[in-house]
């Protein structure tokens, strides 16, 4: 069972890298200075109302040293507005500026582009059993991490 195992760790990495080589090509065609993991935090951030950097740093799983040094350059390039959070005045929101909203849909429309080309041939069936396969896996995981 272990080349099994060993089997399905080399697809999904394979996977995944996959779809982080289709986002750094299209984010260098289309002179987006930054990496893949940003277009991530710019996902969150678009996702999560009151978006604050420890719930990003809670779930990108990174630490909150690493998401304030993603988000001061996310700033940098003006893809972020700051709000004070009127219930903390120590703590602020996080929201995607104009200029960040474009670039988003922007990478986000390339990343729907990756996606249907990885699935393309293959049935919703497969598609639904795939899912319930890994969504299964994900949550054995995260029972291994809580007990270790």
């Amino acid at each position: 069972m272990a080349k099994l195992e060993r089997d399905i760790q080399h697809a999904l990495i394979g996977i995944i890298s996959g779809l982080k080589h289709a986002m750094r090509l299209a984010m260098q065609e289309h002179k987006i200075p930054l990496s893949p993991l940003y277009f991530l935090i710019m996902k969150l951030i678009h996702e999560t109302p009151h978006c604050t950097p420890m719930l990003i740093a809670d779930r990108s799983g990174r630490d909150k040293g690493q998401i304030t040094r993603l988000l001061k350059e996310l700033d940098q390039h003006e893809l972020l507005i700051r709000q004070q959070n009127p219930a903390d005045k120590r703590s602020f929101f996080i929201e995607l500026s104009d200029k960040g909203l474009h670039c988003f849909e922007l990478l986000e429309e390339l990343d729907m582009q990756a996606l249907e080309a990885m699935t393309h041939g293959l049935s919703e069936q497969q598609l639904e059993d795939f899912l319930a396969t890994a969504t299964q896996m994900s949550q054995n995981l995260e029972r291994f991490e809580r007990a270790n």
